[in-house]
Parts: C-alpha cells; sequence; structure tokens
C-alpha cells in the first residue's frame, strides 16, 4: 500500500496537497470489467486513481472537479462503493480497505461546492 501511495505523491502538482484517500480498487472496462487495485487520491485541486496496471506499470486516472456532476455511496450485498458520475461515464470505486466512504464523499463534495463557489480549486 505504502508503495502506491508513494507512486500517488510523485504525481502531485505544486501548491497540492492531500486532503484524503482511500485504498481500493478501479473497475476498469478492458475487453471485460476488471479490478484494478490501488488508491483514490483526493486532493485540493483534483480527485485521482493511481496504482499498478498489468505490466506492473503505474495506471494514472484523472477525474477533473469541472466533470463531475455526481458522486454517492451505495451499499450493497458485497460491500459499500463510491460510483462517480464524471462526463457521462460513471466511475465504480470497490474494495474499499479500513475507511470511511461516507467520509470521502463529503470531502470531495466541500471541495467541489466550495470550488464552484469560488470559480476554482486551490
Amino acid at each position: 500500500m505504502g508503495n502506491v501511495l508513494d507512486q500517488a505523491k510523485e504525481r502531485l502538482l505544486e501548491d497540492e496537497n492531500i486532503v484524503s484517500y482511500l485504498q481500493c480498487s478501479l473497475e476498469t472496462f478492458i475487453y471485460r470489467s476488471v479490478m484494478r487495485p490501488g488508491v483514490i487520491v483526493l486532493t485540493n485541486k483534483r480527485l485521482f486513481f493511481c496504482g499498478p496496471d498489468i505490466a506492473g506499470n503505474t495506471l494514472f486516472e484523472e477525474f477533473s472537479f469541472d466533470n463531475i456532476s455526481t458522486i454517492k455511496v451505495k451499499e450493497g450485498l458485497f460491500g459499500t462503493k463510491i460510483s462517480i458520475l464524471h462526463g457521462t461515464e460513471w466511475i465504480k470505486i470497490k474494495h474499499i480497505q479500513r475507511a470511511d466512504p461516507s467520509m470521502f464523499v463529503r470531502k470531495v463534495e466541500e471541495i467541489i461546492v466550495a470550488g464552484r463557489k469560488n470559480h476554482n480549486y486551490t
């Protein structure tokens, strides 16, 4: 886990700070639905996922606050997941470990609301 978080920290921009993160899996579709382990990181400027890809390289997916119209926690038979409507695509975060997904979603919403009020994310 520490290695993946270290890789995520290497992706931080100048004046960017981690607000919160979750160890989780990102559901991706490559010929079929596949789960990619890693971390979803909330910073004061953006939301991104970082984890290893099939070849062992770093998989990096960024989700712009401007394109997030819905974010919600869903309780299910197989655990809790976070669903994010990013543009026209639903992003699914599953297998959340040792964290409170509801608190993470509230923090994302707070940053989005504050950024839209101020017309920027800093």
